[in-house]
């Protein structure tokens, strides 16, 4: 199972929170058991850094989160460096 860390969440999440990061790491999970997720909330919303286990990951990685999000209609803000340092960065904007 990916290893998972949650930086700046305060007292209990809500459901909906809770339902969406258990998606999310299902999805990372099935394709890189052996990756890290490192989830921090800030005041204008989620920033999620993934470092996969190998770096042939990182494109099945990218296309299982964007067919995630996509089906929600969620936009997210992708990190320009995903290639040259093989983590995939993203945040989602709440406001």
């Amino acid at each position: 199972m990916c290893e998972i860390h949650r930086r700046g969440f305060s007292g209990i999440s809500q459901d909906n929170d809770e339902n969406f990061f258990s998606h999310l790491t299902a999805i990372i999970d099935s394709v890189d058991e052996f990756s890290s997720v490192e989830i921090t909330k800030a005041p204008e919303g989620l920033r999620f850094r993934i470092a996969p286990s190998l770096p042939r990951y990182t494109n099945m990685l990218l296309q299982e989160i964007l067919k995630f999000h996509n089906m929600f209609g969620i936009r997210l803000e992708l990190s320009k460096s995903i290639k040259t340092s093989s983590t995939i960065n993203f945040e989602i904007n709440i406001n």
